[in-house]
């Protein structure tokens, strides 16, 4: 398993998770699991 944490430019943090195993991917925001769609929507904002 790899675990990303990653600070947006926002200021907002994900992180993102890879299981070699199952070669699942996904993202986490506050203990949720987000989609990608969503990941790239919050890289988008402006610096708070």
């Amino acid at each position: 398993m790899i675990e990303i944490h990653q600070k947006l430019p926002d200021g907002t943090e994900i992180d993102f998770f890879s299981c070699h195993k199952c070669d699942e991917r996904w993202w986490d925001h506050q203990g949720r699991e987000i989609a990608l769609a969503d990941v790239l929507e919050l890289a988008r904002r402006a610096r708070a």
